[in-house]
Formats: C-alpha cells, sequence, structure tokens
C-alpha cells in the first residue's frame, strides 16, 4: 500500500468516528478509546478489500523489564499487501489521551525493530472529547496545551527508545482530537532519523455524503 492511500484510510477513520457516524455502532467521542477507533479502521479496510491482522505478533523478540526475559510483542494492527504476504507492509499502534512516555516508548522500539520488508509505521493517537467540550466549555488554551504535551511525549519517547538496530521505515503521527473534530499529521521518511514531530498540521476534519472512493 502507498503512504498516500494509507493517509486516505486515517482521514477516513477519524471521519467516520467523529462525523459520519455508524447506523449501529455506538460510539461515544467522550469515551473514544483504542478499540473503538481499532474495529473502525478495520471496517474500512474490508470494505476497501484490504488484508489486515489484529494483535499480530511481531518478528523481533523483546526483553521484559520486570522479568528479564525474551519474547514477541504485538503489534495493534497490520495491513497486509495480499493473503499470503508473511511480513504486513504497515504497522500501526493505537494510544489513548495522556498515556505514560514509557508506553509508547515501548511502540517505537517495535517499530524500530521490524524488518525492512515492513514499509511503514504509524501511531494513531486519539485525544477524546474533553468533558465540556459539547456544550462549548472548553477553552482553546486547554485544548492546545494537551495537544503540545501529547506531541512533546512523542518526541520525548523516541530520544529514549533504543534498539540495537534500527531498521529503515517511513513514519507517521496521526492524532485525532475529539474535542475539536480536527486531526494533525506529520510523516518523516525515515523512523532511524526523526526530528521535528511538531511540524505537522491540525486539519479540521469535514462531513462529508459521500467518501472517498479509492
Amino acid at each position: 500500500m502507498e503512504k498516500s492511500e494509507f493517509l486516505k484510510i486515517l482521514v477516513l477513520t477519524a471521519r467516520r468516528c467523529v462525523k459520519n457516524r455508524y447506523k449501529y455502532h455506538r460510539l461515544d467521542k467522550s469515551r473514544l478509546g483504542e478499540a473503538e477507533v481499532r474495529n473502525v479502521m478495520a471496517k474500512i479496510l474490508e470494505e476497501k478489500k484490504i488484508y489486515y491482522g489484529i494483535e499480530v505478533s511481531t518478528q523481533e523478540k523483546f526483553q521484559k523489564q520486570v522479568k528479564k526475559t525474551t519474547r514477541r510483542a504485538l503489534i495493534d494492527l497490520a495491513i497486509y499487501n495480499g493473503p499470503e504476504t508473511e511480513l504486513p507492509s504497515i504497522i500501526v499502534e493505537f494510544k489513548r489521551a495522556q498515556p505514560a512516555v514509557y508506553n509508547i516508548i515501548k511502540d517505537f522500539k517495535k517499530m524500530m525493530a521490524e524488518p525492512n520488508d515492513i514499509k511503514g509505521a504509524c501511531f494513531f493517537h486519539i485525544l477524546p472529547q474533553s468533558e465540556g467540550a459539547k456544550e462549548g466549555k472548553v477553552s482553546m488554551g486547554r485544548i492546545l496545551r494537551a495537544r503540545n504535551e501529547i506531541i512533546k511525549k512523542y518526541e520525548e519517547a523516541y530520544k529514549e527508545a533504543k534498539v540495537r538496530q534500527c531498521v529503515d521505515k517511513w513514519f507517521i503521527l496521526f492524532i485525532l482530537d475529539g474535542s475539536k473534530d480536527e486531526y494533525y499529521y506529520v510523516e518523516k521518511e525515515s523512523i532511524c532519523c526523526l526530528d521535528g514531530l511538531g511540524t505537522g498540521k491540525w486539519n479540521v476534519l469535514k462531513s462529508r455524503q459521500r467518501e472517498d472512493n479509492f
């Protein structure tokens, strides 16, 4: 899958979560979580006849912090080029709200260490709708602070993520803000050389009667 096509899937997932809702799949913006957003993306991939897997084992083994044992980790969602493809072409990790930096570090390590048959890696981060946002009672200052804080966490986590060998692949940080129905997007050519994760742009999610057909 090309990166431009994947971006359309990211935006469509975000729009389905906060704008063009499903008739029977109930989504609450204030409680929007990793599992709900992953389910929406999976529905879209099936509609587009794109192969995917959920909770897919990594190829590399990682050391557990507590028991010092090594084991394979799990990838939240993996996209494949075909039904018989052994390795995915894109791996996606979902995060919500303001997680501990250590939890982001772990996922960065997975992305950096996976084989170069995997062409791209992405974080899809959800900032759920703040309490009072629906009634317009949340200040823009509070929203901006939450946005800046999470981007800084990703920058800090990347600096702390150390692997034996970083395997080159493109990288995307995508953030959905449920309080303003906006998304943030920044892409980098190589996950082995990430700088300026705060150089992306916030975009307004618009409702569409007819969604992108690609």
